[in-house]
């Protein structure tokens, strides 16, 4: 073989390989008080996606922007937008496996990174969103993970194997949720 060849050879060999996943590890309650630069509880109110481009190339993000009732963390807003890697513009659709997915009038109480990621401005990607969710039977608004899951205590944060693999018997009210990120600010030393 020439030498030409044996590297284009090594190019396609290179170029071939599938791409390896994200791997996120799960963030305890802890980590993620500790690793957020800002705690907000939040109705989404409007969404936008657009093509960016950066080093890395062309891509959709989406900038979903908040309504923020509550701050337990970081600086105030009245609103703040975060952006997210995917959505759709036109018949284009960049889909990113695991990103959150937002929908305007979601309440979700929201861990959000110093540096934020180039996928998700989230602590651990998806796991810094929880979402709230209004009991009907008690008008009580309560605690769910991302992915939708009634969360029945802090231990299950970051642990999944501690996830109730049927519906808890208690569910954390947001109530309750929201002592628990008050108290572990105050203990960090940390507005």
């Amino acid at each position: 073989m020439t030498r030409i060849s044996c590297l284009t050879l090594a190019v396609l060999l290179v170029l071939s390989r599938p791409a390896a996943p994200t791997t996120v590890i799960p963030p305890t309650f802890d980590e993620l008080v500790a690793r957020a630069e800002s705690v907000f509880v939040a109705r989404v109110v409007a969404m936008r996606s657009s093509w960016v481009e950066s080093r890395s190339g062309r891509s959709i993000v989406t900038d979903v922007t908040f309504a923020i009732e509550r701050t337990l963390k970081g600086p105030t807003y009245a609103e703040r937008s975060l952006a997210f890697l995917g959505g759709t513009v036109g018949d284009d659709t960049l889909h990113v496996s695991g990103m959150p997915q937002f929908h305007v009038g979601d309440r979700d109480v929201l861990f959000v990174a110093d540096s934020g990621g180039p996928a998700s401005p989230l602590v651990g990607f998806w796991y810094g969103r929880f979402r709230v969710q209004r009991d009907a039977p008690t008008g009580v608004d309560m605690i769910r993970t991302h992915d939708g899951r009634p969360l029945a205590s802090l231990d299950e944060v970051g642990n999944p194997s501690r996830a109730a693999t049927v519906a808890p018997l208690r569910t954390l009210s947001l109530n309750d949720f929201l002592g628990a990120v008050d108290a572990k600010v105050r203990a960090l030393g940390r507005p």
